[in-house]
């Protein structure tokens, strides 16, 4: 289980959490106008929020120790699309972290939690963005195949290689197929001729 790269599990909880974030604001902020909830509640987002800021951080820093070993693999244009993609989520979350402490603020406490919710659901757009572009990398582009072991990496070569070899003498034997059957129609010609000479 260790042997596996730490990025494509870390990845799951920044995911997790800028999908859950603007879903709990919206409930909290309809708690406590409804529900008569304590306004304290709202510290139960800048929580999510904080935990989002540094599970996405950590997220980034263990891409880029994978990065060296995608290269081998992956061209490194697109590499960099997921890259670019994902950087750009730790500075999201961390801007919607100190939003979300204005909601303890007597006087900018309702706009920062409506600027919250409005803002944690954008950012969902380019949090997806990240996560559809490294799923590509995996499931498009073979990044996986990286951090395979070396006998199993070798062994993936030689299952190619005989399958190439497969296809080659498929198409051979179609060709010798194609053969056979113009000497069978070029026989049946000779065939005809042979016996119009003999009826003459």
């Amino acid at each position: 289980m260790f042997d596996l790269p730490l990025h494509p599990i870390v990845v799951h909880f920044p995911i997790v959490l800028g999908s859950l974030l603007p879903v709990l604001a919206i409930l909290l902020v309809w708690g406590i106008k409804k529900w008569q909830l304590t306004p304290k509640v709202w510290v139960l987002v800048s929580f999510v929020a904080l935990v989002y800021t540094l599970s996405a951080t950590t997220a980034v820093l263990l891409g880029e120790e994978d990065e060296e070993k995608v290269e081998k693999v992956v061209a490194e244009k697109v590499i960099e699309e997921h890259e670019e993609a994902g950087e750009l989520i730790p500075w999201l979350a961390g801007t919607l972290f100190l939003v979300s402490l204005g909601g303890f603020t007597l006087k900018y406490a309702k706009k920062a939690k409506v600027a919250l919710i409005v803002l944690s659901l954008v950012a969902v757009v380019p949090l997806i963005n990240a996560g559809h572009t490294g799923g590509q990398l995996v499931y498009r582009h073979g990044a996986s195949i990286a951090h395979l072991p070396e006998d199993h990496k070798a062994a993936l070569q030689v299952d190619n290689l005989l399958k190439l070899h497969e296809k080659e003498n498929g198409h051979g034997h179609e060709n010798g197929d194609h053969d056979d059957d113009h000497d069978d129609d070029h026989d049946d010609d000779h065939d005809d001729d042979h016996d119009d000479d003999h009826d003459d």
